[in-house]
C-alpha cells in the first residue's frame, strides 16, 4: 500500500444512529405490543360483525357454491321417490281433469296406482284444507279421495300453520284453536325443549274433517327462507299453541313415541337430528331425484285396467317400500323455490332431501359459534404473526393467501363429512389483518426500508440492496456487532504518492474518479460491499451484511475484473490528459471477521476488523515483492471452485503468527482460451513449487525454467541456483519457509 499522506484520505462512513443491544430489544417489544394490538382489534372487529349478522349473506353466497360443488351429483336416498305435477303433465291431464287445480279424485286414481306397488307412505306436499263445495255434504271428489286415502292407509297430508298480521277482517279468525281430535291424533310428545324462533303461529290450514280422519298423519308443509331469500334449513317440529306437528320430510318416520328436544338437537326414532342455534336444521341437498311425472303414472294406470301390463311406462314395483312424495314442480303449481342447487328447485325436493337425510343418518351438522370465533382469532394471529414476522415480501403477501385458501378448502372439505363450517368470519378476519398488517409494514417498515436502501445505496449492488430492503428490520440493526465468515479485499494504486506529488490536485481527483469508479464496478456487480476509500486504496468485503455462500469466489472473481479494468482506465485517463499508468495490487483473504458499526456517538462507520482483515491488507503490500497484480490465502483458495486456476507463490507466515500461510496467485479465466492457458500454466507452476517445497531444486530449476519469462519465474531460478550453489542435497525435505510478511500500516 502506498504511503498515506493526510490530505489524501478520503473515507466514506455509513452514518446511522446508535442501535445497540438495549435500542433492538426495545424495538422486539415494541414490535410484539403492536402486533397483539393488531390482533386484538381484527378479532374483534370481525367478531362484531359476525355477531351482528352481517356475514349472513355472504356466508350463504360460500355455502351455496360449495353445495354445488360437493352435493349437485349426489343422489337421494334409494328409498325415496318423487312423483311431480309437472309442465307435461298439466298439458296431458288437461282434456280429461281441466285446468290447475285438478279435482281430488284425480289423487284417488294416484294413490290407487301406488298401492299397487305397496310403497311405505305417500306425502302429499298439496294441500287440500277445505271441502270442494261449501255445503254440509261432502263432494264426490273430495269423498274419493278420503275413501283412497283411508284405503292406502299410509297417506300424509299437508296442513299449514303461519302468523298473519291482525286486521279488521280477520281479527276473529286468529288464535282460534284446533280441533282436539286433531291435536290428539297429531300432535307430536315432546320431552325437553328447543327454539321455536321468532313470533308464534295465530293461523292454521289441515285438512279438511273426512281427509284428515283418514290419513295416518299431516305435516306442515311451509318453508320459510333464509335473509337472502334462499331455502337452506327448516325447523323440524312446528308449533301452535303449544302444540308440535312435524314437516313432511321427518313425518313418515314418527313412530308415536315421544321426541326429546334439547337445544342442539332432536332425537327421533333411533336417531339424531343436529340443529343450530336458532333450532334449524339446515338440510343436506341432493342433485338427483329418483323423480316421475304423475302423467306417466295415469297412463300406466290407464294399461293396467285396459289389461295392458307388459309395457308400462311406469311399474308400480318401482315403489316398493319407498317413501313417495307428490308435489308439484310445475310454474303453474307455484311451487318452485331457490336453493343451494338450483333457483328453480321443487319444493317437494326440500321434504325428499330431509327424508333421505334421516334414512342414511345423512344429517348436515350446522356451525359451532364458538368454533367459528376461535378461526376468527386464529386467521387474524396467522396472518399478523406472518406478516410481523417473516422477512421476505412475498412470505407477508402468502401467509393471508395460504390463510384464506386453506379456510376455503377447509370448508369446502367440511361438506365432504357433512359439517358445515362458516367461511366469511375466518376470511375477513385473514384479510381484515392483511390490511392491518400491510398497513403497519408501509408506516414503518417502509421507513425502515428507506432508512437502508440510504445507508446502502452507494455501497453493495441492487441484487443485495433489494435483499436487505426486503429484510429491513433485520439490516437496519445490523451495527450492533456480530462475527461472519466473509471475504475481504484491499487494492492499491502503485507509485500513487510519485504521481500525487508531481500533479495539480485537478490531475489526481481526476484519476482517483476514474479509478474508483471503473474498480468498484466489477465489486458491486459481484455482490460485494464497498467499505471505504483510503487514499488510492479501496477495502470492500463479501459476505456482509447479507449472506453469501460464495463470498470467495465473489471477490476473487472481482478482483480478476478489476485487473482487466486497468486498461479501461488508464484509457480515460489518458484522454484527461494525465500522464499517469495505474499499476494496482489486490490481496483478498477469508475467514471469519466481526462486522458492525464502528466510531464515535456521532459518527459511525458499518466495517469489518480482525486478523482476516489484517492478513488481506497485508496480501496486497507484497503483491510488489512477488511482482503480480492478485495474491489470495490459502483458506480463499480451498473455497474456489477447481475451475479457478490459481498458482502458488509462495509459504510466508504472517507479523505475530506462528502458523505460516500459503499463498496464490489466480489466473484469468474469463473465457475458455484463457482459462485453459492459465490452468496450463498453474500447473506447471504448481508442479514446480512442489519440488522446490521438497529440496529438489535441479527439478524445480528445470520446471521453472519451462515457464514463460516472468518475475515469479526469475525469483525462483534465482532460490533454486541459489541453492545448489550452496550444496543443499535433493530429496531433503526443507521446514515450511518463513518469510515473514511486510508489516503495512494498520487498516482503519
Amino acid at each position: 500500500m502506498a504511503e498515506k499522506t493526510g490530505p489524501m484520505v478520503y473515507n466514506l462512513p455509513v452514518v446511522i444512529g446508535l442501535s445497540g443491544a438495549t435500542g433492538g430489544a426495545l424495538k422486539k417489544h415494541q414490535k410484539i405490543l403492536h402486533a397483539v394490538l393488531l390482533i386484538s382489534a381484527v378479532f374483534l372487529l370481525t367478531a362484531s360483525l359476525y355477531l351482528e349478522g352481517l356475514f349472513v349473506k355472504p356466508e350463504g353466497i360460500f355455502h351455496d357454491a360449495a353445495t354445488r360443488l360437493e352435493r349437485l351429483g349426489k343422489p337421494v336416498s334409494s328409498k325415496v321417490a318423487v312423483v311431480l305435477i309437472d309442465e307435461a303433465s298439466l298439458r296431458a291431464l288437461n282434456p280429461i281433469a281441466g285446468r290447475w287445480p285438478w279435482p281430488r279424485a284425480i289423487y284417488s286414481d294416484l294413490l290407487e296406482f301406488l298401492a299397487m306397488g305397496k310403497p311405505r307412505a305417500v306425502v302429499f306436499d298439496v294441500l287440500f284444507t277445505e271441502r270442494t263445495n261449501a255445503t254440509a255434504k261432502m263432494d264426490a271428489n273430495d269423498a274419493q279421495l278420503a275413501a283412497a286415502t283411508e284405503k292406502f292407509g299410509s297417506v300424509y297430508h299437508a296442513m299449514h300453520v303461519l302468523r298473519d298480521e291482525e286486521d279488521e277482517t280477520n281479527r276473529q279468525i286468529l288464535n282460534q284453536p284446533m280441533p282436539p281430535d286433531f291435536v290428539d291424533r297429531f300432535a307430536v310428545k315432546i320431552n325437553g325443549a328447543f327454539a321455536t324462533g321468532g313470533a308464534p303461529s295465530n293461523s292454521f290450514y289441515i285438512p279438511f274433517k273426512e281427509l284428515y280422519r283418514a290419513a295416518k298423519g299431516v305435516a306442515v308443509v311451509e318453508f320459510s327462507p333464509d335473509a337472502d331469500g334462499i331455502y337452506r334449513s327448516t325447523r323440524p317440529l312446528r308449533e301452535y299453541q303449544g302444540k308440535f306437528f312435524p314437516v313432511p320430510g321427518l313425518a313418515p318416520f314418527m313412530t308415536g313415541g315421544a321426541v326429546e328436544a334439547s337445544p342442539h338437537a332432536m332425537k327421533m326414532g333411533g336417531k339424531t337430528i343436529p340443529l343450530d342455534d336458532d333450532g334449524k336444521y339446515t338440510i343436506n341437498v341432493y342433485g338427483k331425484f329418483s323423480e316421475y311425472s304423475i302423467s306417466g303414472l295415469f297412463a300406466s294406470l290407464q294399461m293396467i285396467r285396459a289389461g295392458e301390463v307388459e309395457k308400462l311406462m311406469v311399474s308400480p314395483s318401482e315403489f316398493k317400500d319407498k317413501v313417495v312424495y307428490v308435489g308439484g314442480s310445475a310454474v303453474g303449481v307455484e311451487d318452485l323455490k331457490s336453493t343451494s342447487i338450483s333457483s328453480r328447485t321443487p319444493g317437494v325436493f326440500l321434504h325428499a332431501s330431509l327424508a333421505s337425510n334421516f334414512i342414511e343418518d345423512d344429517f348436515l351438522f350446522p356451525p359451532n359459534r364458538k368454533h367459528t370465533l376461535v378461526a376468527t382469532f386464529a386467521a387474524a394471529l396467522l396472518c399478523l404473526s406472518g406478516i410481523f414476522g417473516l422477512r421476505q415480501f412475498w412470505q407477508k403477501v402468502a401467509v393471508p393467501l395460504v390463510v384464506m385458501t386453506l379456510w376455503a378448502a377447509y370448508c369446502v372439505h367440511g361438506l365432504f363429512v357433512n359439517a358445515v363450517y362458516e367461511f366469511v368470519p375466518p376470511l375477513s378476519s385473514a384479510l381484515f389483518a392483511g390490511i392491518a398488517g400491510f398497513g403497519y409494514v408501509a408506516l414503518t417498515e417502509g421507513r425502515e426500508k428507506g432508512k437502508v436502501r440510504r445507508m446502502f445505496s452507494q455501497y453493495v449492488s441492487p441484487e443485495v440492496l433489494k435483499v436487505m430492503t426486503e429484510n429491513p428490520e433485520q439490516f437496519a440493526s445490523i451495527g450492533a456487532g456480530s462475527k461472519a465468515e466473509i471475504s475481504v479485499l484491499f487494492s492499491d494504486i502503485r507509485n500513487f504518492t510519485t504521481f500525487s506529488e508531481r500533479s495539480t490536485p485537478e490531475q489526481v481527483v481526476d484519476m482517483l474518479n476514474a479509478h474508483f469508479s471503473h474498480m468498484t464496478e466489477p465489486i458491486i456487480r459481484r455482490h460485494g460491499t464497498v467499505d471505504k476509500f483510503i487514499g488510492d486504496a479501496i477495502m470492500a468485503f463479501w459476505g456482509a451484511p447479507v449472506k453469501l455462500e460464495n463470498h470467495a469466489e465473489s471477490a476473487v472473481m472481482a478482483a480478476l475484473e478489476m485487473k482487466r479494468q486497468m486498461a479501461l482506465v488508464n484509457e480515460e485517463i489518458k484522454k484527461k490528459g494525465i500522464d499517469f499508468t495505474v499499476k494496482i495490487g489486490i490481496g483478498v483473504n477469508s475467514g471469519d471477521a466481526i462486522i458492525g458499526n464502528i466510531g464515535s456517538e456521532k459518527k459511525l462507520n458499518y466495517t469489518v476488523i480482525g486478523d482476516t482483515v489484517n492478513l488481506a491488507s497485508r496480501l496486497e503490500t507484497i503483491t510488489k515483492t512477488y511482482d503480480v497484480l492478485i495474491i489470495i490465502s490459502e483458506t480463499t483458495r480451498a473455497k474456489l471452485r477447481d475451475d479457478v486456476p490459481c498458482r502458488v507463490l509462495d509459504t510466508v507466515r504472517v507479523k505475530g503468527k506462528e502458523i505460516p500461510v500459503r499463498i496464490f496467485e489466480p489466473m484469468d479465466c474469463h473465457d475458455e482460451e484463457s482459462r485453459r492457458k492459465s490452468a496450463e500454466v498453474a500447473a506447471l507452476t504448481n508442479a514446480a513449487f512442489a519440488k522446490y517445497e521438497i529440496g529438489d531444486y535441479k527439478e524445480a530449476l528445470e520446471l521453472y525454467n519451462r515457464l514463460e519469462e516472468c518475475p515469479l519465474r526469475e525469483l525462483y531460478v534465482k532460490r533454486c541456483e541459489n541453492a545448489l550453489a550452496t550444496g543443499k542435497q535433493p530429496g531433503v525435505r526443507l521446514e515450511r519457509r518463513k518469510r515473514t510478511l511486510i508489516q503495512p500500516e494498520e487498516t482503519p
